[in-house]
């Protein structure tokens, strides 16, 4: 029951994040969240250059799925990465 407290309380926070970053939250579990944005190819980029694992889709080019952080610096490094990104931005198509 912990646990299961613990992991929701994390994903409402993720939402928040992500929320806040401009990304509209489509859906997930209490361990991952899928977002949809036209940015998906550029932020897919981004996150990975930050050392942030994501997943996307070949079938949907707009989607993204992020795991839930493991710790306090992994949750600095998210955010960090997610304000930065717009002025990091590449044209599209390039990793």
């Amino acid at each position: 029951a912990a646990t299961r407290a613990r992991l929701a309380q994390s994903a409402r926070r993720l939402d928040q994040v992500l929320t806040a970053a401009g990304l509209e939250v489509a859906g997930g579990t209490s361990l991952f969240r899928l977002v949809r944005t036209p940015s998906a190819p550029e932020l897919f980029c981004h996150l990975g250059r930050a050392g942030i694992l994501v997943r996307r889709f070949a079938d949907h080019a707009t989607w993204l799925r992020l795991g839930l952080p493991a710790g306090a610096s992994d949750w600095a490094r998210l955010e960090a990465a997610l304000a930065a990104f717009d002025s990091a931005r590449r044209p599209p198509g390039s990793c």
